[in-house]
């Protein structure tokens, strides 16, 4: 019996830097630019710091169509209700920050934002863009595949 399974490509849609309203030297986020994973398959999705000289705070956040983004987790904080699938680990001295998901499913089409801010600030319920540096990956279905 052929098991069907869906392909996701994870792509990364925008780098975008941006200088801290504190007049802090900008922090830079880089991602790999893809990652195809199958249904059920564990992934790592990291998140590149470039500067080691000022105090900042990975968030991850997931933004589903046409909804905006939601809080996901950061270090040791996690969204209420967030599947346990879902953790973080650093590594590379504390300037690689990793989502993992474990178990892909297709409910995880999104885009992954993973958000640096230099104020030490885990995260806001109101999630205020130009004050943070953010890289999104984003999932794509390829209903196709077997």
């Amino acid at each position: 019996m052929k098991m069907m399974m869906m392909m996701m490509l994870i792509r990364m849609m925008m780098v975008m830097m941006m200088y801290f309203s504190t007049g802090l030297e900008a922090l830079i986020l880089t991602q790999e630019k893809s990652l195809s994973v199958n249904l059920e398959d564990n992934i790592k999705i990291p998140c590149v710091v470039t500067d080691s000289s000022t105090t900042w705070v990975i968030s991850w956040y997931q933004q589903k169509a046409g909804g905006g983004p939601s809080f996901l987790l950061a270090d040791s904080s996690r969204a209420t209700g967030l599947p346990t699938r879902f953790t973080y680990s650093e590594s590379g001295s504390g300037y690689t920050e990793n989502l993992h998901i474990n178990g892909i499913t297709a409910e995880d089409e999104a885009v992954y934002i993973c958000a640096c801010h230099g104020c030490g600030d885990l995260h806001s319920d109101a999630v205020q863009l130009s004050a943070w540096t953010k890289s999104h990956w984003g999932f794509s279905l390829d209903n196709n595949a077997e």
